[in-house]
């Protein structure tokens, strides 16, 4: 959430009871809401709920904020916490249906072998706690405060969250048929 003093101006507009200062609140943080939940669920549909019932939300709840100036961190928390819902229905669903597919059909979707990867897709396969960090962090441009408050974690984790990402990233991204270098021949 980039273009934090607009989102602060249109929220406390929205807190001294300017009925359009909503409707613009909302409208100003629909595309972030939106990209967020679709990095946590890589589907359309699913993202554009979790991002409405998030966007719902904030300004429902928007009276209880103390502070406006932690308006990004503490609408960001709420985004990724209903993407996070979102995501845990729809895993608990397609739990059911692989189980019900694998009895059916004897055939177990666990092991795939896993094609090239491209950033978005090694990105994808980090668990959670590494990915999140890293998306908020690379993509939406928040600081490791800012993510630390959106996920309920300090900052130093966030920062330790980054590095183990960047470090198990590294080997996925990294091109085995590229020449090795001068380094690389003398180790």
């Amino acid at each position: 959430m980039k273009d934090r003093a607009p989102l602060s101006d249109l929220a406390i507009a929205a807190l001294n009871g300017h009925e359009q200062a909503y409707d613009a609140l909302i409208r100003a943080l629909w595309p972030n809401a939106y990209r967020i939940a679709w990095s946590i669920l890589g589907e359309r549909c699913a993202a554009q709920d979790a991002a409405q019932a998030a966007c719902a939300t904030i300004c429902a709840r928007l009276q209880t904020l103390s502070d406006v100036r932690a308006f990004a961190g503490w609408s960001t928390r709420i985004i990724v916490s209903h993407a996070r819902d979102h995501a845990r229905a729809r895993s608990r669903l397609l739990r059911r249906e692989a189980v019900g597919y694998e009895a059916a059909s004897g055939v177990s979707t666990r092991d795939e072998p896993i094609a090239r990867l491209d950033l978005e897709a090694a990105i994808a396969m980090l668990p959670a706690s590494l990915r999140l960090p890293l998306e908020l962090y690379y993509f939406f441009g928040l600081t490791s405060g800012e993510v630390g408050v959106a996920l309920g974690v300090p900052a130093a984790t966030v920062r330790f969250r980054l590095m183990i990402a960047r470090h198990r990233l590294r080997p996925l991204l990294s091109d085995s048929t590229a020449p090795a270098t001068a380094q690389e021949t003398v180790s």
